[in-house]
């Protein structure tokens, strides 16, 4: 399996980088709480005008996923929602790509294929709402106006896809991603979908992935910074980067981010080409990309010194995303869960 980038997949990650780079700036992330639904709305729009939310979407329903041997796939969403982290985009995009194509599984009649042309034609984007066993639900990306969707395993055969009324969204842990919880959500519409278990699986699967780029993006970006101050805050007359205690921990944070983000292209790579070992390579780099994530975003504000765990300085909101998302993926599947699955599969594959 070739797992470096292609000239088209290049060409769309500096198209993302540059995109995000003059389009989202840090103050846009910093004051996203309180960024106003026009604002929100506009920036949707350009996305949509790229392309990106229709990345894993079939070809035959207007998007730009795999059918027919044509079109995009899992590799290049990954390239777009690494380079959403990177510039703590403060839309759900990787939740949007995410859930669009099970959208269109749903046929071309309905409700759900409404929601569907409106998120690729960009009026619209859902925030990502997780039902909890109590009856309320998580809402990332909420804010006044926005439609929450919902996805729920009904059956053994059966999805249910809700779309909720829109909640106030207020910074939480993560400032760049305003989240809500609701006690009581209120259903605005509603379709059933019958399928098999292998469609909530590859949804949960595109999620878990998705989520695992996003969350290298925002580290590597901490990293990025680490290293710029490093070369230019001077101690001693010399620049702190040549002290082997700061330089070799950013070695070593680089090579544990790349050894996660080459578990993941290589993940992506395995779900696009329909592998029998997809499942179980999705889970190798959640279980990476948390604990390098951490870390590196962790010491980008120690190298920082004082200045790191001010406001002005942007290292605390890299690290925040890289804690909510590290906590989303440890929700579904903790550590050790994820370890016993590899375990597990990798037993079933020695077993055939």
């Amino acid at each position: 399996m070739d797992l470096h980038p292609t000239e088209d997949q290049r060409m769309l990650q500096d198209a993302a980088q540059r995109y995000l780079a003059e389009r989202h700036p840090p103050a846009a992330a910093r004051a996203a709480a309180a960024r106003p639904l026009p604002a929100r709305l506009a920036q949707w729009r350009e996305i949509a005008g790229q392309g990106w939310p229709a990345l894993l979407a079939p070809v035959s329903q207007d998007g730009l996923g795999l059918g027919l041997g044509l079109g995009l796939g899992l590799r290049e969403a990954w390239i777009v929602a690494e380079a959403a982290g990177r510039h703590l985009l403060s839309l759900p995009l990787a939740a949007n790509m995410a859930v669009l194509p099970t959208l269109c599984a749903a046929g071309a009649a309905g409700p759900a294929a409404q929601w569907a042309a409106a998120m690729m034609a960009g009026d619209t984007y859902f925030a990502d709402a997780v039902p909890r066993p109590d009856g309320s639900a998580f809402v990332e990306g909420a804010g006044e106006g926005v439609r929450a969707l919902a996805v729920r395993r009904t059956g053994a055969r059966a999805l249910r896809l809700e779309l909720l009324a829109p909640a106030a969204g207020e910074a939480g842990l993560d400032p760049t991603m305003p989240v809500a919880r609701v006690r009581s959500p209120e259903v605005l519409e509603s379709a059933d979908l019958e399928a098999g278990p292998e469609t909530w699986t590859l949804l949960r699967t595109r999620l878990r992935l998705l989520r695992t780029a996003e969350l290298l993006g925002a580290a590597s970006a901490a990293l990025d910074a680490a290293a710029a101050y490093a070369r230019e805050r001077r101690q001693f007359d010399r620049a702190i980067g040549a002290n082997q205690a700061v330089k070799h921990r950013l070695a070593d944070d680089w090579m544990a981010l790349d050894d996660a983000r080459l578990a993941g292209v290589a993940a992506a790579a395995a779900l696009d080409a329909g592998a029998a070992s997809a499942e179980r390579d999705s889970l190798f780099a959640p279980l990476l990309a948390a604990e390098a994530g951490r870390r590196a975003a962790q010491s980008a504000i120690q190298v920082h010194g004082a200045l790191g765990v001010t406001w002005e300085c942007g290292a605390h909101l890299y690290l925040k995303r890289v804690l909510r998302l590290a906590a989303s993926l440890e929700v579904e599947a903790s550590r050790s869960e994820l370890l016993e699955r590899i375990w597990e599969g990798a037993g079933g594959g020695l077993a055939a």
